[in-house]
């Protein structure tokens, strides 16, 4: 990561001053760590040592996506009016990272990398991911269907199948 780089990531990802714990010794190092795993494909394992311990980043990483932190980078990664700044050198870096703690992630983060466009930064297909509005409106035209044709209730039972999406086909794709 360059400096300009990391002037610009590190407002995004300095622990505030009430979290409990002791505060890693070297930040940059740490987010250069995940972002090499992230985007080198290799285990955790694998990490070189000038990058740290493995299980310290790997828990860092973890830590992040639970406090919110991914998600501010995943907003400023974003072509979203409230980004700010230039995060286009880091945005890849940045969606390989949310990818790969994907699995720990809440459907309400995955949903909004999806709302904001950003297909890489999902485990799937963004089709393959749960549809919550689609259940109201299901719910909304249920009282206009009964005595409806079969044809019609068989395409609303499908569309009712499809609302939780495809966990099953929730992989890493690359």
């Amino acid at each position: 990561m360059t400096d300009a780089e990391w002037a610009l990531l590190r407002p995004l990802v300095q622990p505030q001053a009430s979290r409990r714990g002791r505060p890693p010794a070297d930040a940059r190092r740490l987010w250069d760590a995940i972002f090499w795993v992230a985007c080198s494909r290799e285990p955790w394992r694998a990490l070189p040592e000038r990058l740290g311990r493995a299980d310290t980043a790997h828990r860092a990483l973890r830590r992040h996506a639970r406090n919110g932190t991914l998600d501010r980078l995943l907003i400023a990664a974003s072509p979203h009016p409230l980004a700010g700044g230039d995060f286009r050198s880091l945005a890849w870096r940045i969606l390989r990272a949310f990818r790969r703690v994907a699995r720990l992630l809440t459907m309400a983060q995955l949903l909004m990398a999806k709302r904001l466009g950003l297909a890489t930064a999902l485990p799937c297909a963004p089709e393959h991911l749960p549809r919550p509005h689609l259940s109201a409106v299901i719910h909304r035209l249920m009282p206009l269907v009964r005595g409806a044709r079969p044809a019609l209730l068989r395409w609303m039972i499908a569309l009712h199948d499809a609302i939780p999406g495809e966990r099953r086909l929730w992989r890493l794709r690359d």
